[in-house]
């Protein structure tokens, strides 16, 4: 797969006040990530970086950076963010040269929430998650974007990890089945409407309760005034 090339060079000096340095000259600090432990410090440059980000696919994309005469496969993991601009100031890489497999984190797309039935009523869709981890083969080609249908949500309905549509040979890195999303608005759920339908709501199954206690209490009633 192609790769876009960011060119680096080796941070020797570490410590906040050399990473505000950095940043005040328009380069950005950074890091890669081994499995070996080798971990590498790095200046970048920030305008070119700056260019990948804005694709917003950074996280999902491998780049090569371009440091001590050589060039080295990454992907991005993390990316620290100003909060006044939004502009990056710090990145989390994952050395990819020597990887069998990559980790990425692709954006979720939820497909046809025209069609749902809940958000029709009137329901919101709760995003909890907007990206997700992903593993595949390093040769593999990375998905930028994972799907969802929740074309046949109801309110009440809860979007999981199960419901994720994933390309083949790419896994999740969590094998729980965790939330994503949910359905949530004013109305009855389509198990409560479920119920109404049977007669067998909260109100309904408390009333037949009642009247069922009622019931034996004017019968024992009646059996004292036989006695």
């Amino acid at each position: 797969m192609s790769a876009s090339v960011i060119k680096a060079e080796k941070r020797e000096k570490l410590g906040s006040s050399e990473a505000r340095r950095i940043r005040n000259s328009g380069r950005i600090p950074a890091i890669i990530y081994s499995k070996d432990g080798n971990n590498i410090n790095l200046i970048l440059d920030g305008r070119e970086f700056e260019k990948e980000y804005l694709k917003n696919t950074i996280l999902s994309s491998i780049i090569e950076l371009d440091f001590a005469g050589k060039k080295t496969k990454v992907i991005a993991h993390k990316v620290d963010l100003d909060p006044v601009t939004d502009r990056p100031v710090h990145v989390d890489f994952l050395n990819c040269d020597a990887a069998t497999s990559v980790t990425a984190k692709p954006k979720i797309i939820f497909l046809n929430k025209d069609k749902s039935p809940g958000l029709k009523k009137g329901g919101v869709l709760h995003v909890v998650l907007r990206r997700v981890e992903v593993r595949c083969a390093a040769k593999t080609e990375i998905p930028h974007t994972v799907e969802i249908d929740v074309g046949a949500t109801h309110l009440g309905t809860k979007i999981r990890a199960s419901d994720i549509i994933l390309p083949a040979n790419v896994s999740l890195v969590k094998k729980d089945n965790f939330l994503v999303g949910s359905v949530i608005g004013r109305g009855k759920s389509e198990e409560e409407e479920t119920k109404v339908a049977a007669g067998t709501t909260p109100a309904a199954e408390g009333a037949a309760a009642t009247g069922a206690a009622a019931g034996k209490e004017k019968e024992a009633a009646g059996n004292k005034d036989k006695k």
